[in-house]
């Protein structure tokens, strides 16, 4: 077993004048865009709008599936399993992401609150809102980055100890993205609750007493309506009900993977290792720029869809900031980043990125793969 980043002293940005300088002018030019435009950061009409779009398509989907109207034959219940799947992983990412980021309102409590459709879809908004972090603080940190984990199955950084197997990954990872979503729901968060004392660079976690039972009892409404239920009032064979449940999660599961993981793990990125010190020879906005990257930048319909994921490089840089104005703030960031030579990394499209993350993938097989960690990026032949 690796041994982990977090054996080192707590990890921490270098700074410089040119580095802070970049970051300082980048934050002035975003708060000029909300002070002249006399906007909050937080959501507005349309996002609230898009809320209500989001949770009333799933109450039109589960109730159309629930009274049997997707009525022709076994093929029709699956298809409203998957639809769900799909509304299900919307719900995730145009709202509760910007939740458990404190992005949605300037009251912690709607946020909370909203962050609770979470458990309401299968996961734990608690542990995800941990966990998340620890990824945000930690980009690519072999050891501590959280999405990078994945007890050896795959190889998303060259720092990972290399198996027989993983150079088969480019082939296999796409196919076990299919099932994140139901491991993260049935597996994931037990794990991270119940067996894990650390996540990212905190150890020795002791979890609340609410939130241990909040775990519990939602777990047990999402499964008593993803499946007791449907095996209660449809009129098929319960066969049907469980292989529903796993298609509600397997298309949706692989387009929520691939979403996340085409923005970091991408041919050119970077994977910094902190020195002995603990210290990262970047900032921390520095080191976004080089681990992250946007797609489908204009593609607006798609921005929508996803929650802004697609433009990344804002997120990151400003996470308590809501996805509804990323549009515009990217546009600041790539013009401040040029004019102080620095790289924005993109894609123009969802289909290149996947293609760029693949290549990674392959990369990564290879049991000698080298990869930049500060400063320049590397293209692969």
């Amino acid at each position: 077993m690796f041994q982990k980043t977090t054996s080192l002293k707590k990890v921490r940005y270098r700074s410089n004048k040119r580095k802070d300088d970049f970051f300082k002018d980048l934050r002035g030019r975003v708060n000029n865009y909300f002070t002249e435009n006399g906007i909050s950061k937080h959501a507005n009409s349309a996002m609230v709008f898009k809320t209500i779009v989001a949770f009333t398509a799933w109450a039109i989907v589960y109730l159309l599936l629930i009274t049997n109207q997707f009525s022709f034959g076994n093929t029709g219940v699956l298809l409203g399993f998957c639809l769900l799947g799909f509304v299900n992983i919307f719900i995730a990412l145009a709202v509760m992401h910007d939740a458990c980021h404190n992005a949605y309102s300037s009251n912690k409590k709607i946020n909370r609150i909203l962050g609770y459709s979470m458990n309401f879809i299968g996961g734990n908004s608690y542990l995800f809102t941990k966990m998340h972090n620890a990824h945000h603080a930690f980009v690519n940190i072999h050891g501590i980055d959280v999405t990078l984990e994945s007890h050896g199955l795959f190889r998303f950084t060259p720092h990972e100890p290399y198996r027989w197997f993983h150079k088969y990954q480019h082939l296999y990872t796409p196919v076990l993205y299919m099932i994140v979503s139901m491991h993260w729901t049935i597996i994931k968060d037990f794990k991270w609750f119940f067996v894990e004392d650390s996540i990212g660079n905190k150890k020795n976690i002791k979890h609340p007493r609410f939130e241990f039972w909040m775990l519990i009892f939602s777990k047990l409404f999402y499964f008593g309506y993803a499946i007791i239920l449907p095996l209660l009032v449809l009129q098929v064979p319960a066969w049907v009900v469980l292989l529903g449940f796993v298609v509600m999660h397997v298309p949706s599961s692989l387009a929520f993977a691939l979403i996340f993981q085409v923005t970091h793990v991408y041919e050119g990125t970077h994977f910094p290792i902190p020195d002995g010190e603990g210290n990262i020879e970047n900032n921390y906005a520095l080191h976004v720029l080089e681990t992250t990257s946007d797609f489908s930048r204009n593609r607006p319909i798609g921005t929508w869809l996803m929650g802004g994921i697609n433009l990344h490089v804002i997120h990151h840089l400003f996470p308590t900031i809501c996805h509804i104005h990323y549009k515009p703030l990217t546009e600041i960031v790539k013009e401040c980043a040029e004019e102080y030579g620095l790289q924005y990394y993109e894609q123009p499209s969802f289909a290149s990125a996947i293609s760029y993350h693949i290549k990674m993938l392959y990369h990564l097989s290879k049991k000698d793969a080298k990869v930049p960690q500060y400063g320049k990026s590397l293209i692969f032949n």
